[in-house]
């Protein structure tokens, strides 16, 4: 199996865990592991932290800055306005200045073009941005650790291993399963949820 978009890589994993020796037929489950893991940030975060091309759409905004809340911009491909013209850099610029993602779109004072409505009068969802979409292109360390200290839960409870999360044990002596994310873990992913 190829990890796809995974915050670690399998050498990372083994050396993580010191377990150069872990046997190749583990691997491929590791390497499933480590995708699930990072699956899991994804999902928790509400965010990616790799960089993907896509084409996102959005409604006319009141005033000059377009607010992008769904996603992260890394970088514009083609912006075009609801009336299908395509801006260039020359009409707007990206916020915040100095740093990566970014969140809005802000029509330059000197441009002289508005967002603007459909052909036919349509605001909704008729702003195009095509670019690279994430976070960051590539995980930050804390989200490495965090996807690798995941992983490493998920692989221990295979084998019925406590990995460091709680769990409780019932009247009956049952071992209630413990928790998908280490309290280190879900502390790294609380700072990078996205709020709306």
């Amino acid at each position: 199996m190829t990890i796809t978009n995974g915050y670690a890589t399998l050498a990372e994993w083994k050396n993580h865990q010191y377990a150069e020796s872990v046997d190749y037929a583990d691997d491929s489950v590791i390497e499933a592991l480590i995708e699930a893991a990072s699956r899991l940030i994804d999902n928790e975060t509400r965010r990616t932290f790799y960089a993907r091309t896509a084409t996102n759409k959005y409604d006319v905004p009141d005033g000059n800055v377009l607010y992008i809340e769904d996603d992260d911009l890394l970088t514009v491909t083609k912006l075009m306005n609801g009336d299908g013209t395509t801006l260039t850099t020359n009409d707007y610029i990206l916020k915040p200045n100095n740093s990566s993602p970014k969140w809005a779109v802000q029509l330059k004072s000197s441009s002289t073009v508005s967002w603007e409505t459909d052909s036919d009068g349509n605001a909704e969802q008729v702003i195009s941005i095509e670019g690279t979409w994430g976070w960051s292109a590539t995980a930050p360390a804390d989200i490495k650790e965090a996807c690798l200290q995941i992983a490493t839960n998920y692989y221990k409870r295979r084998f019925g291993e406590n990995a460091g999360t709680d769990s409780t044990i019932t009247a009956d002596g049952i071992v209630v399963t413990a928790k998908d994310i280490p309290a280190s873990a879900k502390a790294v992913i609380a700072n990078y949820t996205r709020l709306v």
